[in-house]
Parts: C-alpha cells; structure tokens; sequence
C-alpha cells in the first residue's frame, strides 16, 4: 500500500487509498507522522509492505518502507 503525503497551496494533506476522506495538516512533519503511523498500523495489521510517499512542488520520493 502506499499512502502519499502531498503538499498543496502550502497545505499539506495526506491521501490514504483504504480511506475515504484526506487528512489536512498545516505542517509537513505532522503529515508524515501520520502517514509513517498509517503504513504502520497497515503492516502491523495485514503484514503487507506499506510505503510512506512525499509529493511536493512537483517531485515525490518513496520516504519510509516498512515491512519487506
């Protein structure tokens, strides 16, 4: 799974395929501590490869795997 932290008019939202709505933050760490939570709770739950990607002014870059 992979779960993307994306900045957008210096707001930063995290995008979660499994849920419905995208969470807002107003700073970068915030969003990426609860993207690296989420990918987590994922592996933990399901055992499956989860990958934290940071997207922002016009680049990404897969940040954090967790599990193989």
């Amino acid at each position: 799974m992979i779960i993307t932290v994306q900045c957008m008019a210096r707001h930063w939202a995290v995008l979660d395929p499994q849920a419905r709505d995208t969470l807002s933050f107003a700073s970068g760490a915030d969003a990426f501590d609860a993207a690296a939570a989420l990918a987590l709770e994922h592996h933990r739950r399901t055992g499956q490869r989860s990958t934290v990607r940071v997207a922002a002014f016009g680049s990404t870059v897969d940040a954090l795997h967790v599990g193989e």
